[in-house]
């Protein structure tokens, strides 16, 4: 058991980014999808049980899922922000310079 334990911790080590946020969507769905099949190799030959496996793909999910969110969000406040600076607040500054 322990050194199944040692192969998962260093499958995550040696294959995890620094920040996982960092990457595209494509990128963390291919970095999923290769987590999710390591963990089904293992569950297959027998390495993790299946209530193990059900619980590290339901954890993987949830970290990407989070991500994902994440991403989203952040771009669409981002996209906001643009928006408003380049409507309300360059029209409030061209009247302002205008005036002077």
């Amino acid at each position: 058991m322990e050194k199944n334990i040692n192969t998962i911790s260093n499958f995550s080590v040696s294959k995890e980014p620094e920040n996982f946020s960092v990457l595209n969507r494509d990128e963390r769905l291919l970095r999923l999808k290769s987590i999710l099949s390591y963990f089904s190799y293992l569950n297959k030959n027998g390495e993790i049980s299946d209530k193990a496996f059900e619980a590290l793909v339901h954890y993987t999910c949830s970290i990407f899922i989070e991500y994902e969110v994440e991403a989203r969000v952040k771009g669409a406040f981002e996209q906001k922000i643009i928006d408003f600076c380049e409507s309300k607040l360059s029209i409030a500054i061209d009247k302002y310079l205008s005036r002077k």
